[in-house]
């Protein structure tokens, strides 16, 4: 006497083999690496942001530099503070996850805009390697300085 299986049966069989193939060939194609954040070319006020991002994330100093507005570099230069110095600032026991969640244009002024970003960071460790989470959400300024949008407030992404 063998097992029988109904037609239900098999559709659950069927599904979770489907998604174990999906999962190796997803896998195997991406070699378990995460995917390469690339820089962004639009036009928009989010760009910036994302490109000071990834730029510190590579430890690209010359083009985080180029995000910002001439005036925070001016300041920056009065004030003897230069956060372009070294190789970047990330941690490489903490990933980070940055996340546009909104742009809103300066009504009265339409070379300014203000983008509300959520950065997300993973610590490792803790009881069985699980780590931890934290999210952080702030608003930041941008600018439209010589026909492109600059970061206008000294976030540094660290």
């Amino acid at each position: 006497m063998g097992i029988r299986f109904d037609k239900f049966t098999w559709v659950v069989i069927l599904v979770v083999l489907l998604l174990l193939v999906a999962a190796v060939v997803t896998v195997n194609r991406s070699q378990g690496e995460p995917a390469e954040l690339a820089y962004r070319t639009d036009d928009d006020p989010a760009t910036p942001v994302w490109n000071a991002f990834v730029a510190f994330q590579r430890g690209d100093i010359s083009t985080a530099r180029a995000q910002y507005s001439s005036r925070l570099l001016d300041e920056q230069r009065r004030n003897g503070f230069d956060p372009f110095t070294g190789r970047g600032y990330m941690d490489d026991r903490t990933a980070q996850r940055l996340r546009i969640a909104g742009v809103e244009l300066d009504p009265a002024d339409p070379d300014r805009a203000y983008v509300t970003i959520t950065i997300d960071r993973y610590y490792p460790g803790g009881l069985f390697g699980g780590g931890s989470t934290s999210s952080s959400r702030r608003t930041l300024q941008v600018v439209r300085e010589e026909g492109a949008w600059k970061l206008d407030t000294d976030e540094y992404f660290y």
